[in-house]
């Protein structure tokens, strides 16, 4: 029988937002304080793919892409990531190239097929790789790494990556979420029912899990 307070959660992000990273992260923070506040919550995660530029190309300088986007800002963005990185165990660093994302995409797809817990680690190893290690994410020897991380074949992960398949799957995916007004990442969709956009405190979290829970017992 499913727990009465069972969540599943899809968590629309791109690979390449900083915020996406601390988002997983205080989610997760939230998850396990939820298993402390109430011994009988349950909580899945699937992650979706959204694309914040489709037009990217590969190999971008970060610093060069940063600051045409941003000007003068990026210092002080870069200065409040820092800070926050810290609070959530993350060491931002931000060297490096940028690619486009979809591969990235496609590499979380096809490790959600294994199951949950190794597109958990695939999507950990990606961001890692990405925000702390200052690897482009659009190379194949880094997805192949990150797909080794979650215990993936290599030869296979290669053969699926430089084929086309998936390639629709995910565009189609990334259409469905703007087509539900999503316009920015993270978004966490709870339940198929409730949206919480933006990196929010576990705290907060916790407080939509305690709505949710209300309005089910009732």
């Amino acid at each position: 029988m499913a727990s009465a307070r069972s969540l599943h959660i899809n968590i629309v992000l791109d690979t390449i937002c900083p915020w996406c990273y601390v988002g997983k992260r205080r989610i997760e923070r939230a998850i396990s304080m939820a298993r402390s506040k109430w011994s009988d919550f349950e909580a899945s995660i699937d992650y979706m793919p959204y694309q914040l530029d489709s037009a990217m190309g590969i190999g971008l300088s970060k610093e060069e892409v940063y600051r045409k986007k941003f000007g003068d800002r990026i210092t002080a963005m870069h200065e409040r990531l820092l800070d926050v990185g810290k609070e959530e165990g993350i060491a931002f660093k931000f060297g490096g190239n940028m690619s486009n994302t979809l591969d990235s995409h496609r590499l979380i797809d096809y490790a959600r097929l294994e199951g949950s817990e190794t597109e958990e680690k695939v999507v950990s190893s990606i961001l890692k790789r990405y925000f702390e290690l200052e690897q482009d994410i659009g190379q194949m020897d880094v997805l192949l790494d990150a797909a080794a991380d979650g215990g993936l074949d290599r030869d296979r992960t290669r053969k699926y990556l430089e084929s086309d398949d998936g390639v629709d799957s995910v565009k189609q995916k990334i259409k469905n979420s703007q087509r539900l007004g999503i316009t920015g990442v993270p978004f966490y969709i709870i339940n198929d029912r409730y949206g919480i956009s933006g990196a929010e405190t576990p705290e907060t979290f916790i407080q939509v899990f305690e709505k949710i829970f209300a309005k089910s017992e009732k």
